[in-house]
């Protein structure tokens, strides 16, 4: 039997985060519709995320 995971991407530089990153993870701000997830050199970085939903911009 064989299983898959799926694993989240950062939603700033794309990056597949791994089970032991140190990430984050939130619904947008603006809409609450989507699940955001930021990676720790992202955060570090502070760099821009867009919401594919409503286009809200967050560091």
């Amino acid at each position: 039997m064989s299983t898959s995971l799926t694993l989240p991407v950062c939603s700033c530089c794309n990056k597949h985060i791994m089970p032991n990153d140190k990430c984050v993870k939130f619904m947008c701000p603006e809409c609450g519709a989507v699940l955001v997830w930021r990676c720790q050199s992202c955060r570090e970085a502070a760099r821009t995320y867009t919401c594919p939903s409503c286009k809200f911009s967050g560091p």
